[in-house]
């Protein structure tokens, strides 16, 4: 597996990292220290977290009654290692890793004596305990209590509970351990000090060093929201299974590398996608009785949402993880049944199922495309159904309660949770469009085939090509609503003392000339209009409702710097500010959907341009360096366009389909697209070019037929014979040769 280093720089206190299990996750920052940060809970987002509860603010190696920062930090896909400046002539490495069955975290220190003589130590393991509940938890009448711990000599651990509630935190080692060596303190044992209702606990030893030798301490810290059995279990199964479980965890990684393996020309991009499908894998959250499913972003979203995972998923998908696919969209329906009940899917749940939005609009509609893209990747009629009979609710809780003046735009918040950008959107409206095509389809694989979506799911693709277009500027607006409500967002929009940072004169001269337009008008007409630019209205484009003509002209449009900034797309083309791997990752699928894989291409390489300025390996959520320095969606613009776009695979898994249409930047002269799943098929896609011609390779297991679609080709030969533009392929290796004059 490739690896990527990093020099910690110390002046950047804040650089974080996360040492990832689907049930344990450490966030501490690169030069091995756990500073109290946060924004969700203050100062608490930090340290060692067994979902839906924390188990610790962090931990610290002391030597010889010093403690030291680590000079250099790497990420592994697995781990975390830091090194740290030789002490005394001897090397120290630390190495980390939280494995998948079970709920802790290892921490292994190596020490490594570089002399010709022996060498003594003193050593001392201190931990931090603060066990207290997610964000939220008090909207479920559930609080942080103070913290006591005991030492264990029958277990040779010490045993911490939060003392209002059955949760546990357990440390001990892969040594032995007496109580001599133990100290537990209400009162922070230096040097570092941390927010919370904690307690301290440490392990001292001396460690003797042979000349040239070498010695390894390894510390377990375990917990458990269920109870102390539970606790002393899963502290027994990491002590007695750390071979196993680390063997498991290189498995699961080597596997998770060769799933949708890309190479191409262009090494570093590679590398980056190959990143991005690790990345994903540390945001999995399994929390025992709450569920199973892909979290937004650490560190501050380390829960489920509806919007995220509504782009998420068809990443997922593409990229092969379908079990996890499916339980996230699961696990979405049922919190959203159980809140809500009307077919409104949730926006956020915390890992405890405390619902902290019921969800906007636009959600249900994204959901909607979700599900429809699992069926379509998985054939799985099964689960697609269950799921299905939930958004039958939705898309009449959206045309009904949400769309009150019946003009198929429904009302409510989008993607942009803008105060007061409540109106009818253009994100909202589209993605309700789309949805209405897939409960078509979905409505004929379940044999109740309902035209009625079809007829307005058509009706709708019109409005949003005619009303929802403004000719003058060559883009689709913001949204539709009332000349009050318009001329309320624009006071909002020039009071709000944020937003007042980044309203430019020629800004604030439009929304002028907007406001005097709107003046003119009866305050109850309705017009559409344009507000804020978000990046939001390349959806049309993104889901390929756009009229052709009308998609190039904005795709064209958005092209300029009102809206590309150095890292990607604007959120607001008007404020020309903040970038996300999300505007950048939706633009850059919209211009793959409509034929422009070049314009494409440049887009995901602006995003790969952030890579590694947090964490080495990762990609921040806001672009180049902030927010969550991992985040979930950005699988969504960098595997649907590489895997659905440029390769082209259409699957339609229920029908055993598999329509490949390639789209391969010309920046590439080869493409190899390996251990692609459609159904219970695998598909391998190579490509190579060479001046106007191109060979494709195509191998395939399992009972699914490949139609190979070929654009504007002089000469087509399919294993040496010719062959016509559209190509049926079988099981076993096809090599299919476009050549032009």
């Amino acid at each position: 597996m490739s690896e990527y280093k990093s020099i910690v720089n110390n002046n950047r206190y804040y650089s974080l990292y996360v040492t990832a299990g689907e049930k344990c996750k450490t966030i501490g920052a690169q030069d091995g220290t756990f500073p109290d940060f946060g924004h969700h809970m203050k100062n608490e987002m930090g340290g060692i977290w067994i979902h839906p509860i924390k188990i610790a603010d962090g931990f610290y190696l002391g030597i010889d009654n010093k403690f030291y920062k680590a000079v250099e930090y790497e990420t592994l896909p697995y781990g975390s290692l830091f090194r740290y400046e030789p002490v005394n002539g001897i090397a120290i490495q630390r190495f980390q890793f939280s494995p998948d069955e079970a709920k802790g975290v290892y921490v292994r220190y190596t020490f490594k004596n570089n002399d010709d003589n022996p060498k003594s130590l003193k050593v001392c393991f201190i931990t931090r305990f603060d066990i207290m509940p997610v964000w939220l938890s008090e909207n479920a009448g559930i609080f942080d209590f103070e913290d006591n711990a005991v030492y264990d000599g029958e277990n040779q651990i010490v045993i911490a509970k939060d003392s209002g509630h059955d949760w546990y935190g357990v440390l001990g080692s892969d040594f032995e351990i007496s109580s001599s060596q133990v100290e537990i303190s209400k009162e922070h044992i230096e040097p570092y000090r941390s927010s919370g209702k904690g307690v301290s606990a440490s392990i001292s030893l001396e460690l003797t060093l042979e000349p040239k030798g070498n010695k390894e301490l390894t510390f377990i810290i375990a917990g458990s929201p269920y109870g102390k059995e539970d606790a002393l279990k899963e502290f027994r199964a990491l002590k007695e299974n750390r071979d196993e479980y680390y063997f498991n965890k290189l498995i699961r990684y080597h596997n998770i590398r060769n799933a949708a393996r890309l190479e191409t020309s262009d090494q570093e991009f590679d590398h980056i996608f190959e990143w991005v499908k690790y990345n994903i894998d540390w945001l999995i959250q399994d929390c025992e009785g709450y569920g199973r499913g892909l979290t937004a972003g650490m560190p501050e979203y380390p829960w489920w949402f509806g919007c995220d995972n509504s782009y998420s998923t068809q990443g997922l998908l593409a990229l092969g993880s379908f079990d996890l696919a499916k339980q996230t969209l699961l696990l979405l329906k049922n919190y959203s049944e159980k809140h809500n009940g009307n077919g409104r899917i949730v926006h956020e749940v915390t890992t405890n199922g405390v619902i902290a939005n019921p969800g906007n609009s636009q959600e249900t509609s994204h959901f909607i495309m979700a599900v429809y893209n699992y069926l379509r990747w998985t054939g799985d009629i099964e689960t697609t159904k269950e799921l299905y009979d939930y958004c039958k609710k939705g898309i009449s809780w959206l045309l009904n309660e949400m769309d009150e003046d019946r003009d198929l735009l429904p009302s409510g918040y989008g993607i942009i949770e803008i105060q007061g950008l409540n109106v009818e959107l253009i994100d909202t409206a589209v993605y309700t469009c789309k949805a209405l095509y897939c409960m078509h389809e979905m409505s004929r694989v379940f044999g109740e085939e309902s035209i009625e979506y079809l007829k307005l799911g058509e009706k709708l693709k019109e409005i949003i090509n005619t009303r929802l277009w403004d000719d003058k500027y060559g883009l689709f607006v913001d949204a539709v609503g009332t000349t009050a409500q318009v001329i309320e967002r624009i006071d909002a929009l020039l009071n709000d003392e944020h937003h007042k940072t980044y309203i430019s004169p020629e800004y604030r001269d439009y929304l002028s000339e907007l406001k005097q337009h709107c003046q003119a008008m009866p305050r109850d007409e309705e017009l559409p209009f344009i507000i804020n630019k978000n990046w939001v209205i390349n959806t049309p484009m993104e889901t390929h409702l756009a009229d052709h003509d009308k998609a190039l002209t904005a795709l064209d449009n958005m092209k300029s710097d009102e809206f590309v900034g150095e890292y990607g797309i604007y959120l607001s083309g008007f404020m020309k500010q903040s970038m996300m791997t999300i505007s950048t990752g939706v633009q850059a699928v919209a211009e793959a959907r409509n034929g422009r894989c070049g314009e494409s291409l440049a887009l995901l390489k602006r995003i790969c341009k952030t890579y590694g300025l947090v964490l080495p390996g990762s990609i921040s959520e806001m672009s180049p360096d902030y927010g969550c320095f991992v985040q979930a969606w950005t699988v969504y613009g960098m595997a649907v366009s590489v895997v659905e776009c440029f390769a082209g695979f259409k699957p339609q898994a229920y029908d055993k389909k598999l329509v490949i249409e390639p789209c391969i930047p010309y920046e590439w002269d080869k493409m190899n697209l390996q251990h692609i799943r459609i159904g219970d098929s695998f598909v391998d896609f190579s490509f190579t070019r060479n001046g106007k011609n191109e060979v494709y390779v195509i191998s395939s297991t399992g009972n699914i037929d490949i139609q190979f679609n070929v654009n504007e080709a002089d000469r087509i030969l399919v294993n040496g014979e010719e062959a016509c533009c559209e190509i049926h392929l079988g099981l076993g290796t096809s090599v299919i040769e476009v050549l032009r004059n």
